[in-house]
């Protein structure tokens, strides 16, 4: 008895390990899972600045800056940020790879001193004002639900009558990443609206000053159409990078002026949130349960999001946006793209083939397509911007 009595105290003492120890894992689970979901609907406080400047040189005549570190070595041509942001190059494409580093050629420094030392990242941008583009344009105040939002308003030299389109940068970007898209549709006769949205610098701050995947956003996209119409459009076409391409997919689909909306053109899209968040978990090497509890919270509201309420995740599917979908989209997306993996993209396209283009590449990073062959990017764009029938419902 006295053998058996111990044989069942260890027992116990073991299943009470056992249990605290699943428990402890558990508990550690739904730490990471949150700490996850956070990380996906908060603005970052400082882009991370991933690239340094090794050296500055002068060849035949000209300038280049030899550098290493994120992004550094990608195919095309870039806007290089350095300096917190302070100072702007525009660098041409790689023309020596060694050891590591490479050496670009340096076609202009905006602002700042490219220096030996200056810490900044690689982005897609190129341009830092519409202005550049040799358009007549403007600095404008809309309004959205949350106060005002600035926007560029940039007017083609010949405007056709009542077309005008929104453009919407991507998450944690700046209006600036998509001043690429209104010159090929300024050559269609449109003009453009580069808006700020929630959570920008000098906008209104999103719910808890958190994102709301697109969903939140996509109200700003229509507040900007609001806007536009107020001004004379008759029809809108929707322009959109990485989350900004959720916003207009979602008001194209959903919003209170989608009747308004003709057509909408998307570089590296985010259209299907689940598996992107999981793609991002992974990458970080966290277990797929882990990124599932992530997903859990969010869409529960248990972590709270820029969405009241949480984040219907079921919303931002493939599938959802086919069914919804009434006008015609054209989708510029990479296989290359570790970012926003171009899978949900191609499924859309599959779903929806009698409204979806699909323009696969096999080269260019997240949002950074346009950098790898420009002329193509605005060549095909244009094509499609001019070629978008008068929604039918208008008559």
């Amino acid at each position: 008895m006295a053998e058996r009595g111990r044989r069942i105290a260890g027992a116990l003492a073991l299943g009470a390990v056992t249990a605290a120890t699943a428990a402890a894992v558990a508990g550690g689970a739904i730490a990471v899972g949150t700490a996850l979901a956070r990380l996906a609907v908060t603005p970052a406080r400082r882009p991370a600045e991933g690239v340094v400047v090794e050296r500055v040189e002068h060849r035949d005549g000209a300038v280049a800056v030899r550098l290493r570190g994120e992004d550094a070595e990608l195919p095309g041509r870039y806007s290089f940020l350095f300096d917190e942001g302070a100072g702007h190059a525009r660098l041409g494409d790689v023309i020596e790879a060694r050891a590591g580093a490479v050496v670009r050629p340096v076609v202009a420094v905006d602002r700042g001193e490219l220096r030996p030392g200056a810490r900044g990242r690689i982005t897609g941008w190129w341009y830092t004002d519409p202005a550049e583009l040799g358009l007549d344009c403007e600095t404008i105040v809309y309004p959205t639900e949350l106060g005002d939002a600035r926007a560029w308003l940039v007017r083609p030299a010949r405007a056709k009558k009542r077309r005008w389109a929104v453009h919407v940068h991507g998450r944690g970007a700046l209006p600036e990443e998509a001043i690429r898209g209104a010159a090929p549709l300024a050559r269609a006769g449109i003009t453009s609206l580069i808006i700020s949205y929630r959570n920008d610098p000098g906008a209104p701050a999103g719910q808890h000053g958190r994102y709301g995947v697109g969903l939140s956003e996509s109200r700003d996209v229509d507040a900007a159409v609001a806007e536009a119409l107020r001004r004379g459009a008759e029809r809108v076409t929707l322009v959109g990078w990485s989350m900004g391409g959720t916003a207009c997919l979602v008001s194209a689909a959903r919003g209170a002026h989608a009747k308004s909306i003709d057509g909408v053109i998307l570089d590296s899209p985010a259209v299907d949130w689940r598996s992107l968040l999981r793609h991002q978990a992974g990458g970080r090497r966290m277990p797929m349960p882990v990124a599932d509890i992530g997903i859990r919270l969010l869409d529960r509201g248990l972590v709270r999001a820029g969405e009241p309420g949480g984040i219907p995740f079921e919303s931002l599917t493939p599938e959802a946006f086919a069914h919804e979908l009434m006008v015609p989209v054209l989708i510029h997306a990479s296989t290359a793209d570790t970012f926003v993996p171009s899978g949900p993209a191609e499924r859309l396209a599959e779903l929806r083939p009698d409204l979806v283009q699909l323009r696969l590449r096999d080269a260019g990073e997240h949002v950074k397509l346009w950098n790898v062959d420009p002329e193509r990017w605005e060549r095909v764009t244009e094509a499609f911007a001019r070629a978008l029938p008068r929604p039918a419902w208008r008559g």
